[in-house]
């Protein structure tokens, strides 16, 4: 019987400690969270008016006993290596940690507008969102998935894989990568005006642009230029544009 109580103590203990290492933050009168990390990161939705920041499960060093983490990029205010300051209606999140830690994961009401730049290696997903979005990695793929839009994102060396719920007709749409493919999905019947570019890629689509080859259920619709047509009588403009990847147009 005493062992049980003690390991009833000690499940209590480490429950807590767990929760002690996410971080919280109220919302009110908050539009706009920007981030800003050298890790990879990952941004889902819930249904609070709060930021949730997922804490890291791991064992300091037993020599750090009594002592607090410090980092270069500024100073932790919550705790679990990362900095937030209101500025404003803006959130400011600045993760502290370098681009070898764990990824960054976050959780946000799906309608408030997110802001997200990294500068090393890592991905970027984000997912829920009826909000505007704006996401840039210097070296990293970018995931969107479930999202309205508007959307600005471009990575430097990485894939844009975007997935849209529905497209939003407030603002234009634009993704760029300068090395890799962008592969997005849109539902078939989106109003939308395509602005398509791959310099050293092709492009391919399911949607009806007159194009006459095909290959495999998708037509190879341009090459090394741009094309500018319409889908649904035209609607809000939509770019994609790459480098040296291909560009994938999906009907959903």
């Amino acid at each position: 019987m005493k062992n049980i109580a003690i390991a009833i103590v000690l499940f209590m203990t480490i429950g807590h400690l767990q929760a002690q290492t996410n971080y919280t933050n109220d919302l009110q009168g908050i539009k706009k969270v920007k981030i800003s990390s050298e890790s990879s990161v990952s941004i889902k939705v819930h249904n609070k008016n709060e930021i949730l920041i997922i804490g890291e499960d791991r064992e300091l060093p037993k020599k750090a006993k009594g002592l607090k983490a410090v980092y270069a990029g500024g100073s932790d205010n919550t705790g679990i290596g990362v900095f937030i300051k209101r500025e404003g209606d803006i959130l400011l999140v600045k993760n502290l940690k370098n681009m070898h830690s764990n990824t960054l994961e976050l959780f946000l009401p799906k309608e408030i507008n997110v802001s997200l730049s990294r500068n090393s290696l890592g991905d970027v997903e984000i997912a829920g969102f009826s909000s505007e979005i704006e996401a840039s990695t210097n070296m990293g793929a970018i995931t969107l998935k479930d999202i309205t839009g508007p959307v600005v994102a471009r990575t430097g060396t990485g894939d844009i894989n975007v997935i849209f719920e529905k497209v939003n007709q407030k603002s234009p749409i634009s993704l760029v990568s300068a090395a890799g493919s962008i592969d997005i999905s849109l539902p078939s019947n989106t109003p939308t005006n395509l602005k398509l570019k791959t310099t050293m890629g092709e492009i391919f689509t399911d949607f009806e642009l007159k194009f006459p080859d095909e290959i495999k259920n998708m037509k190879v619709v341009g090459a090394r230029r741009t094309i500018e047509t319409e889908l649904n009588n035209g609607g809000v403009e939509i770019s994609l544009r790459s480098a040296t990847g291909n560009i994938y147009l999906r009907k959903q």
